[in-house]
């Protein structure tokens, strides 16, 4: 199983997670501690819906900071992504029109 999440930067819920969190890291940006806090297995505190019914077990393999989301890619083992089927709103903004 493959799965993307894209946790929206500057927003309520964000603000909300890192409020909760125990962060000691409070010189880094609001940005820098989400991805801080996920990286350090928060994203199942944050997201418990996303997990309830994984088997096998999923991990985070890779994150991409973007300018306002942070990308997360969760699997059983680390795949690539195919482009063709990304939430990313680069890869799936340019081919919305052939739709």
């Amino acid at each position: 199983m493959q799965q993307e999440i894209l946790v929206i930067l500057r927003t309520s819920f964000a603000d909300r997670q890192l409020d909760l969190s125990n962060d000691e890291n409070s010189n880094l940006s609001a940005e820098e501690r989400l991805e801080a806090a996920c990286a350090n297995g928060s994203l199942k505190d944050f997201l418990p819906e996303v997990f309830k019914n994984t088997e096998p077990k999923v991990f985070l393999w890779q994150m991409h900071p973007e300018f306002s989301f942070l990308q997360l890619e969760l699997g059983e083992a680390p795949l690539e992504i195919e482009l063709r089927y990304s939430i990313t709103p680069r890869y799936f903004l340019a081919t919305q029109n052939y739709n």
